[in-house]
């Protein structure tokens, strides 16, 4: 609100909007009378420091915490010693050396602990601008002056003490509201560390290792397997499979050949490809979505909490009691010393010390409620947005399903089931695709016998092929099958498009040249996905799936699931388009969210959720992580947020009920240095107690589903780096009991093993990496 006063004040702006979360002031002005720097230098006297790039703005954050942080926990050692000391006096010290000791004490922490406060005092002062600093100040400074005067006049009280403690409170709880600000900061650069930082270019008929942002557009840089694509652009030459589905929502590796486009950042999986740049810079994929969260955070107004509308007032409310106390002793006493005390005293005890730790108290208490049950929440602003919420926005792809292909349907033609997946699993069993990776652990966990492969080889984006017993068998797409010659017989043909029209990746399989099967894979729902839907349509919340999948896909999965609405083939400005649209119904919308492609979504919705097991970017776009992967845990999310925001408003009426108290005591003179920090500490700990309530709200637990025979996870390895390391990885993984394989990708960093969760379980796998000097991370 200062900020907001003190700039609308000056000629040609037209409004004013004040992100607290993100640190961003946005103005509208006529530029021709009002420059930006004029706008900077106004901001600046108020005592904040204005960045000129993202980067300068995470590196004052950074530095504004650290010294919060330092400064607050050294003022707060302090107070609590000098309480000990005076007036409590643990140690039976003479009145005028404690005293002393007590004016020693306020001095360091006024003038050094409280230098930041300070400076912005005197900055809002220079602006006629009343706020918490001044308040604060006024209440500090003013204690300190009648404690000076009592080393000399036993007619004033000793309020050193309360000097010292009103500033390292202020400093100690303003360093938890700043950890929000600088976990907001994370996400665009997580987002932008995706980008390779160097790429392999062609220049003069030979390949150059050169830094990504010295690329042209029109040259030609090489990807291997297994690497990132450094920029946008268009494959010149190369057939290979790229993992687009933190981008697009594609649950399905997209095969690339020659005049595919391909995004920069996206995962190379199998074939050497030779890209084309066509993008870089502002104009490249990952750019906009920069841009995209950028505008987000500056336009999104910022969720103000009923502690916080009521700061914006409180001050000179209490300056105002101060004054008639003042007035009333002078005038009816005569006494200006007494009318002076009155006055101080009033401001004193009017600081909100416990309004303004409400909101960090509800973090700690409510988020370890939330953390205990698999629920991270990062600020308090997110317990009054989940309270709100009337419509969830699930993103498919890795939150509502895995995000991996499944098995989901084996058709036969001449042979039987059984055959049919030994000879999938036999051919599969070295290919580098997910989908080949998912045939051969679906026939594993069917138990099908092993066979012997001879001269197998992979064609990047179209399937594989092998000998078994002599005999010729290929896996792959319909069209790989016919181009080796392979007659596709109606009977084929229809059920490839019966499949294919349900939305799943059908994989044809011939041995001795007939086709002898079909395997369709799909991306299937989590565990409770269905259930959930049904709970928040029990409870009145409507719910809605946006994805980049394609429509046949989107729809099979939302009628399975039961949505009320389903959005398909959506880009990442489309997917904020559409949730701004039911905002503009005046709905409050959460999204729920795991990629790349969500994090805009996640950003623009009242409330973003994201899977932990989703990319970076998505989890620092969110206010709230699922830990366990577990969907029950949104609706406990909301649960959580509504019984929080119920303890919030309850703890801001606590703290202003022993506010209203200590200034009616000050104003009637009764107020005590003992007694101040005393009415203090009291407000602190019945908001404490009020707040500790929230662990025993109720919340609902899925029932444990019973493990299966066979699973797969897949662990990303970022110190395996040689044929050594994945040797080593492999020795250790299969010693323990109840693994059955271990394939490690040394290209890709990643580890998959097949296990037997009866007999191991995932912690002991990363364990026992951990203990083999390796950092396992599930993927």
């Amino acid at each position: 609100m200062s900020v907001e006063t003190a700039l609308k004040k000056y000629p040609g702006v037209n409004s004013v909007m004040v992100n607290l979360v993100h640190g961003i002031v946005l103005v509208e002005a006529d530029m021709a009378r009002m420059s930006r720097e004029k706008l900077a230098e106004a901001v600046e006297k108020l005592g904040y420091n204005v960045s000129a790039t993202e980067v300068q703005q995470y590196k004052t954050d950074e530095d504004l915490f650290e010294l919060i942080k330092q400064r607050g926990t050294i003022g707060m050692v302090l107070s609590v010693i000098d309480l000990l000391v005076d007036p409590i006096n643990i140690f039976a010290l003479p009145a005028q050396y404690r005293a002393w000791f007590s004016f020693a004490v306020a001095a360091f922490v006024l003038l050094w602990v409280g230098y930041p406060v300070l400076r912005k005092t005197l900055m809002a002062i220079s602006q006629r601008v009343i706020n918490a600093n001044v308040l604060l100040s006024a209440g500090a400074w003013g204690s300190f002056i009648i404690g000076t005067l009592a080393l000399f006049d036993p007619s004033w009280p000793n309020f050193l003490p309360v000097a010292a403690w009103l500033m390292s409170l202020h400093l100690f709880f303003a360093y938890f509201k700043l950890d929000t600000r600088k976990k907001a900061s994370e996400a665009v650069r997580k987002l932008l560390s995706l980008q390779p930082p160097k790429a392999r270019v062609m220049r003069g008929n030979q390949l150059l290792e050169v830094l990504t942002n010295e690329v042209t557009i029109g040259e030609v840089v090489e990807v291997r397997p297994g690497e990132r694509l450094p920029l946008d652009g268009m494959v010149v030459e190369g057939v290979a499979s790229v993992d687009e589905s933190s981008f697009t929502g594609e649950s399905v590796p997209v095969t690339k050949e020659k005049g595919s486009s391909v995004i920069g950042g996206t995962l190379n999986l199998d074939g050497a490809l030779q890209v084309q740049v066509t993008k870089k810079g502002a104009d490249s994929f990952l750019s906009q979505i920069v841009r995209l969260m950028s505008q987000i955070a500056e336009r999104k107004p910022p969720i103000e909490l009923l502690a916080d509308r009521l700061m914006n007032y409180y001050g000179p409310v209490v300056f105002i009691v101060a004054g008639i106390a003042f007035t009333a002793w002078a005038l009816v006493t005569g006494n200006y010393n007494q009318a002076t005390l009155a006055l101080i005293t009033t401001i004193i005890m009017g600081y909100p010390c416990a309004l303004g730790i409400t909101t960090p108290m509800l973090a700690a208490i409510a988020g370890g409620k939330g953390i205990s049950i698999g629920l991270l929440v990062k600020a308090s602003e997110v317990f009054h947005g989940l309270s709100t919420i009337d419509t969830l926005v699930f993103d498919k792809t890795g939150t509502l399903t895995y995000g991996r292909p499944t098995v989901t349907d084996v058709e036969t033609f001449g042979l039987d089931q059984q055959q049919v997946l030994a000879l999938a699993a036999a051919v599969e069993k070295q290919s580098e695709h997910p989908l080949g990776q998912a045939i051969h652990f679906y026939a594993q966990r069917e138990g099908v016998i092993n066979l012997t492969v001879n001269g197998f080889r992979a064609t990047p984006g179209k399937g594989v092929q092998a000998t078994v017993d002599g005999k010729e068998v290929l896996a792959g797409k319909p069209s790989f099958i016919a181009e080796r010659g392979i007659a596709l017989n109606p009977e084929v043909t229809a059920r490839i498009q019966v499949l294919s029209s349900q939305g799943k990746t059908v994989t044809t399989l011939a041995y001795d040249g007939k086709v002898v099967g079909l395997l369709s894979l799909q991306d299937t729902p989590r565990r409770g996905a269905e259930n959930v839907i049904a709970v928040l349509r029990k409870r009145g919340v409507r719910t809605v799936m946006l994805t980049g999948d394609t429509q046949p896909v989107a729809e099979a999965i939302g009628r399975k699931l039961g949505f009320d609405e389903v959005r398909a083939e959506l880009l990442p400005a489309d997917k904020v388009a559409a949730i701004e649209s039911l905002q503009k119904q005046n709905r409050k919308v959460a999204m729920v969210g795991d990629g790349i492609n969500d994090a805009p979504a996640l950003a623009q919705s009242d409330v973003g959720i994201a899977i932990g097991a989703g990319t970076d970017v998505a989890i620092e776009s969110a206010g709230v992580i699922l830990i366990g992967d577990r969907l029950e845990d949104v609706v406990n999310a909301l649960i959580l947020g509504k019984a929080s925001y119920r303890t919030l408003t309850s703890n801001v009426m606590i703290a202003v009920l022993f506010n209203f108290v200590g200034m009616v005591l000050a104003a009637l003179g009764l107020i005590t240095p003992l007694l101040a920090i005393s009415v203090m500490i009291l407000s602190i700990f019945a908001i404490l107690l009020n707040t500790l309530r929230i662990r025993n709200i109720k919340l609902e637990r899925a029932t444990e589903a019973k493990p299966e025979a066979l699973a797969q996870v897949e662990f990303s390895v970022p110190n395996m780096v040689c044929e050594g390391c994945a040797g080593a990885i492999s020795t250790t993984l299969k010693g323990l009991s109840g693994v059955q394989e271990v394939k490690p990708k040394i290209s890709q960093k990643h580890v998959y093993v097949s296990y037997e969760p009866g007999k191991v379980g995932q912690e002991q796998l990363k364990e026992a990496l951990k203990n083999s000097g390796f950092t396992a991370i599930e993927v």
